[in-house]
């Protein structure tokens, strides 16, 4: 069973359904705020930090996946010879960096955040009016909304810089953009105020812990000059926050795997989850990614249900960083090469004719081209899928995996890069690196000597593959306008100005105070 996050969501999910879809901050929905009696109870209290947690389970997702990822060098996409996935062009436009305003993904991940944001200002205005509290408690589950709040605030600076700034539901006006610089900072003193009150790592599996809090700050500390951000010593403060979370008991578990199963709310290597359950029946709130990534045929090899739905899959040439003899990580995140029938043992073929062979390579099929651009149609069985999270024999429709948001490896690799950018210690940032490196291979025999941003960013890409952290690495290490499917020969746009996305269409149309990105106007 997984731990107190989900006796938050279970405890009050029937009672809480009319609140949790009210709140985009778009639009004017002050006349849904819940009746001023709910909240007089401890089954209701928890519903409403429950549900401002369960806003997080929409972010290992489409739309994230594609700005996090699609528009980063680990995954894409394609086309499908048929159509399938074409969307609208969509994908072509997120992996060229082509979006515009009217992107779907683009949309739909402002419009996921900006609602996510709402329901914790929400849900904080009753929680924080509650009397049914103690002092300490009460202090606990606010800072426990405002961290979840933090998040989507981050995320929302991080992908589209200026952006608004709602903290008071009270507050009818409908936003304007704030400054980027304003938003950073006013995360950084919100985050630092909270994290005294926020829980303890032990008993707090799914929850937004002290851990969580400095890692987010590290997160934050460590873009701030890739995003051009006014910062003291921010290297010198992602070491700090760093620090503190290396003296909290997590470790890297022996099994990079731990981190990634059924069962990984066992992993003490994570520090924030989201939990998910094979029992999760809302639309956005599961975790499909079965669907997302596996051929239609891959269920007959690996034993499964699922109606899967053939998309996305990983950029070649990222495919190719990694050791495919000797790295553990190589297999334990790649389906790759030919599928056989579980049952019959035989070849599995593609309703083309096609042996279901899983190819790194992503071909595109001549004379399949789109609207005047290189991108064009692949054959339905390209490109390594995605295996990270086992998929369970009993899987239909929902998977039980959590999504680790923070990993203990991360903070070791935020502190390496950290002491390379100052310049200091490398003997220490070795040490951090090689610790991943080892569980990777076994043994020392592939540990550094020394490490460097490069040595760095190819391990980050090695441990993270999947888990949305590739647009924010590459816009740090400088090569954002660079994919990693070289053979398509679908070049990506060189303007500085895609680094951030376009303001949602749908929020300009429904709030005239919101103001466009510079180069989408």
């Amino acid at each position: 069973m997984k731990k107190n996050i989900f006796n938050y969501v279970i405890a009050g999910a029937s009672i809480f359904l009319a609140v949790s879809a009210c709140t985009n901050l778009d639009e004017d929905v002050y006349d849904k705020i819940p009746a001023d009696s709910f909240g007089s109870t401890e089954t209701e209290i928890n519903a409403l930090v429950g549900t401002a947690y369960k806003t997080m389970k929409n972010y290992f997702g489409g739309n994230f996946m594609a700005l996090d990822d699609m528009a980063g060098s680990c995954t894409v996409t394609p086309t499908r010879k048929g159509g399938d996935w074409y969307d609208g062009g969509q994908y072509r436009e997120i992996y060229m960096h082509t979006y515009t305003p009217q992107t779907s993904c683009v949309k739909g991940a402002w419009s996921n955040a900006s609602s996510a944001i709402g329901t914790c200002n929400a849900n904080l205005a009753v929680v924080e009016k509650s009397s049914i509290l103690s002092d300490s408690d009460k202090t606990q589950k606010t800072a426990e909304i405002r961290a979840v709040r933090a998040f989507w605030l981050y995320k929302m600076m991080d992908e589209w810089g200026d952006v608004p700034l709602v903290t008071d539901y009270s507050d009818k006006t409908l936003p304007s953009r704030r400054p980027r610089q304003e938003v950073f900072d006013w995360l950084i003193k919100e985050i630092n105020e909270i994290i005294p009150s926020l829980p303890d790592r032990e008993g707090s599996y799914g929850r937004f812990t002290k851990g969580a809090g400095y890692t987010l700050l590290a997160v934050l500390y460590l873009n701030a000059d890739a995003l051009s951000l006014k910062c003291d010593n921010p290297y010198q403060k992602v070491i700090e926050c760093c620090d503190k979370v290396m003296n909290m008991g997590y470790v890297i578990e022996p099994d990079f795997a731990t981190n990634f199963s059924a069962n990984n709310e066992n992993s003490n290597e994570a520090i924030f989850a989201i939990p998910f359950s094979k029992t999760d029946t809302d639309k956005d709130n599961r975790c499909q990614l079965m669907n997302r990534t596996l051929h239609y045929k891959d269920k007959y090899a690996l034993g499964i249900s699922a109606s899967t739905w053939n998309g996305v899959c990983t950029q070649p040439d990222y495919v190719r960083l990694f050791d495919q003899e000797n790295d553990v990580r190589f297999k334990d995140t790649f389906l790759i090469g030919q599928m056989y029938d579980m049952t019959t043992g035989e070849k599995i073929i593609t309703d083309h004719g096609r042996d279901l062979n899983h190819t790194i390579d992503v071909t595109m099929i001549p004379g399949t081209e789109y609207d005047g651009t290189p991108w064009g149609a692949v054959n339905q069985e390209d490109g390594a899928r995605c295996i990270k999270w086992p998929f369970e024999s009993d899987l239909v429709d929902a998977m039980g995996n959590d999504f680790h948001m923070f990993r203990y490896a991360e903070v070791l690799l935020m502190k390496a890069e950290a002491l390379v950018r100052l310049g200091q210690d490398n003997a220490t940032a070795t040490k951090l690196v090689n610790t991943i490196r080892e569980r990777a291979f076994g043994n020392s025999s592939h540990n550094y000597d020394s490490v460097d941003l490069d040595k760095i960013q190819l391990e980050r890409r090695l441990e993270f593959a999947w888990e949305l952290k590739s647009r924010q690495d590459d816009i740090r290490f400088g090569c954002y306008e660079k994919g990693m499917w070289s053979a398509s020969g679908c070049d990506r746009s060189s303007d500085a100005y895609r680094r951030l996305f376009p303001v949602s269409q749908d929020a300009i149309n429904t709030n005239q105070n919101l103001s466009q990105n510079d180069g989408y106007k």
